[in-house]
């Protein structure tokens, strides 16, 4: 079942009914809960899905919006889970049980992580406007990737190792819980993981709980960045797949409605039968005739 997420319009209803009311009228009876959604709102949902209006399939931590230290604005890099200070990498791995017992409250069956980032000065935006203005195959483009690619692995050592400890000491209670784990596929090269480390982490904790989640839109800018290759990520991982976030891209602008750019979505018929979770995800500048296109276009990909 192709489920969406309520990035898409959760920002623009003022309450879950009508959240949701949009959504299955455009085909949509099971959604994937958004970052950072207000605890009023989820526990709406809640209400929701034990009436049978909607289903949830699983949320994107964190997912009520974290309870945050004082001072720290809500962001999607606020509280990584591979912060070198302890006490609120800790901080950060309570907040995501919490999104755990959440999934687990809504019936979902996973929860989708980000794992952090190392901390070195930012590249990828000035790699991304080169791009984006036709000298991504520049003698300066060619450095400054370069040049991010040596300063992130010689960084990476302590951010990689608290990840990996905020993954094990995740991995117990969401085995318990009953809710898989979804690394995943990063947009920016500065973050966690790197194509490598997937595997390193997934293997290091070594629990039917933790898989890999894929993100098309992510992979492909990765590749249109030449960073990494966008198949490896199936290739090396699709084993441990747990579900996929599905939108399109034109060289670094994702989150686009699928068929409104480049990508190619043939890979998906070779996921025919396998028991993940998909989910568009799209960004609200995508229209609702663009977002009933593409459930029907993937439905009939996936033969549903």
């Amino acid at each position: 079942m192709l489920s969406i997420s309520t990035v898409w319009n959760a920002w623009r209803h003022p309450d879950a009914a009508s959240m949701t009311a949009e959504l299955r009228e455009l085909g949509f009876s099971s959604i994937e809960l958004s970052f950072g959604m207000p605890l009023s709102l989820v526990e709406e949902i809640g209400g929701l899905v034990r009436k049978g209006e909607i289903s949830v399939g699983s949320l994107h931590n964190y997912c009520p919006a974290p309870y945050l230290p004082e001072g720290m604005k809500l962001s999607h890099s606020a509280l990584p889970l591979s912060h070198l200070d302890e006490r609120l990498r800790r901080w950060a791995v309570r907040q995501t049980i919490r999104t755990v017992e959440t999934a687990r409250n809504l019936g979902a069956r996973a929860v989708v992580l980000h794992m952090g980032r190392v901390e070195i000065r930012p590249a990828s935006p000035r790699l991304i406007a080169l791009l984006e203005n036709n000298r991504g195959d520049t003698a300066r483009f060619e450095k400054l990737s370069a040049r991010l690619k040596k300063r992130r692995e010689a960084a990476k050592g302590p951010y990689l190792a608290q990840a990996l400890r905020s993954l094990k000491e995740l991995a117990g209670p969401a085995r318990e819980l009953g809710v898989r784990l979804g690394i995943e596929t990063r947009y920016y090269p500065e973050e966690i993981p790197s194509l490598d480390e997937i595997g390193e982490l997934i293997e290091a904790v070594n629990s039917p709980a933790v898989g890999y989640w894929h993100d098309f839109g992510h992979a492909a800018v990765k590749g249109n960045l030449g960073w990494e290759d966008p198949g490896e990520y199936l290739n090396r991982y699709g084993k441990y797949l747990v579900g996929l976030h599905i939108h399109d891209v034109i060289r670094t602008r994702d989150h686009k409605a699928p068929l409104e750019g480049d990508l190619d979505y043939g890979v998906l018929k070779g996921l025919i039968g396998r028991d993940i979770l998909r989910v568009l995800e799209v960004h609200p500048s995508a229209t609702g005739e663009e977002v009933r296109a593409a459930r029907e276009f993937l439905e009939e990909l996936s033969g549903e």
